[in-house]
């Protein structure tokens, strides 16, 4: 005779099958599965924040904010070893699309700054600080750093007070959008979309494939 299950078994089972679903959403987030071909190319800006020579025979277009944890976690785990490996040869060139859907003006602010000064400046260190802490931003003394860019060069100053970092801003949005992507980091790399984190040895197996 079979026993009739307890409601707080029922509920056990139900709250198992339950975490085994998002257990699994993760792990396709993480490993990049559910990629897609991208039928549209992506638009170039003198905005984009690249890492790389402009005659490299690879472009990695990444989708990216500062405040995404797996974000950070490619710029601390991966990016190192894809620099060494393929940016610094000359194979690769890493072009970063900053996603920002708020419309918080210390992240808006974040997102100008970051643009303007790899454009007009020297953004290697503004990039360090931003990996490290992204929180920063919403401090008196990013605010001061800001407007010591600001002060010091009126190209920097047009750049981040006027419409074009801004206009910048609304185009990676509404791009991220019309791709329907749902989440950061996004990368497309050759015309395939890989979605999540990826550790990486399979980074490397993915551009190997693609050059």
């Amino acid at each position: 005779m079979v026993r009739k299950l307890r409601p707080i078994e029922w509920i056990a089972i139900v709250v198992s099958v339950v975490l085994i679903v998002l257990i699994g959403i993760k792990v396709w987030q993480l490993t990049g599965k559910g990629n897609g071909k991208l039928e549209v190319p992506i638009s170039n800006s003198p905005l984009d924040i690249t890492f790389g020579s402009d005659s490299a025979q690879l472009a990695i277009y990444a989708y990216i904010s500062y405040h995404c944890g797996y974000c950070r976690l490619f710029f601390t785990e991966v990016y190192p070893e894809l620099e060494k490996e393929f940016i610094a040869t000359g194979k690769v060139q890493l072009v970063l699309k900053l996603v920002e859907h708020s419309n918080n003006a210390d992240r808006l602010n974040e997102v100008k700054t970051a643009v303007c000064i790899n454009r007009y400046g020297y953004y290697g260190k503004l990039h360090e600080l931003l990996v490290t802490n992204s929180s920063v931003i919403y401090t008196d003394e990013f605010r001061d750093m800001v407007n010591h860019f600001i002060d010091s060069d009126p190209l920097v100053a047009e750049c981040i007070l006027g419409n074009e970092s801004l206009e910048y801003i609304l185009q990676i949005r509404n791009e991220f959008d019309k791709f329907g992507f749902t989440g950061t980091p996004t990368f497309v790399i050759g015309n395939r979309v890989y979605k999540g984190y990826m550790p990486y040895d399979q980074f490397k197996s993915i551009l190997l494939k693609h050059i």
